[in-house]
């Protein structure tokens, strides 16, 4: 419940901070509908109570908790203050270290880290060399994004959704979907060096190849997992 509440604990301790000290009856009324609403929503989504009671348990918890700020006026700017930070702190927590966890409530079909996976090798090639931006891939997959703007500047990457495949697979990588796995390994004849990546949640792993002759210098004295048939 607090987790869901920390928004309007944040924009409710801001406004009491912020609003200079001596407050008028329609600052305080203000302040007092915002906080019951804020209450009213959380009670609501959580269902800590009937949703008949909602707005009734909201109003008599905001009035006590605004008439406890402007009673203990120096205290509750003290707690106020404790509460900002602590939000401050769980917005930074969340944005730069847990952006990516399905057990954060506010995560939502985030990209994975896994994608690093692809992007970083490919784009510090790409800067070594701008002429790899020519390099040749084919991502196997339905909703590749965020790929198609991450990799906007690889002219010769193509998108095959469904039954489309390119005519030659070879490449120097590919993103190959769970289920044309077999059918895209049949058709291959170089050796790759192979991940499991998933994009983002609700979405099942793909396999990333990584042409060996093109990537051997980012894994030194590792064997390519993948070899595929010599052509005949």
């Amino acid at each position: 419940m607090i987790s869901f509440l920390w928004p309007f604990l944040f924009m409710f301790g801001a406004a009491v901070l912020l609003v200079p000290m001596k407050y008028d009856a329609v600052t305080n009324s203000v302040l007092g509908v915002l906080l019951c609403a804020a209450i009213a929503v959380d009670l609501w989504h959580w269902k800590w109570v009937s949703p008949e009671y909602a707005w009734s348990t909201s109003f008599v918890l905001g009035l006590a908790i605004l008439l406890l700020v402007l009673r203990y006026r120096p205290a509750a700017y003290g707690l106020l203050g404790v509460l900002l930070t602590i939000s401050l702190g769980s917005a930074i927590w969340l944005n730069y270290f847990r952006y990516a966890t399905d057990a954060e409530p506010y995560v939502y079909v985030q990209t994975y880290n896994d994608i690093n996976k692809l992007t970083k090798p490919l784009l510090a090639l790409a800067h070594r060399d701008p002429l790899k931006y020519q390099l040749t891939g084919h991502i196997i997959r339905t909703s590749a994004y965020p790929l198609p703007w991450i990799l906007g500047d690889f002219v010769n990457v193509g998108y095959y959704e469904h039954e489309n495949l390119p005519e030659k697979l070879d490449a120097a990588f590919l993103l190959v979907q769970e289920d044309k796995i077999k059918t895209v390994e049949a058709k291959l004849h170089e050796s790759y060096y192979t991940d499991t990546l998933r994009i983002r949640a609700y979405q099942e792993p793909s396999k990333l190849y990584l042409n060996a002759k093109v990537f051997a210098d980012f894994f030194p004295g590792r064997q390519p997992e993948f070899k595929g048939k010599p052509q005949s």
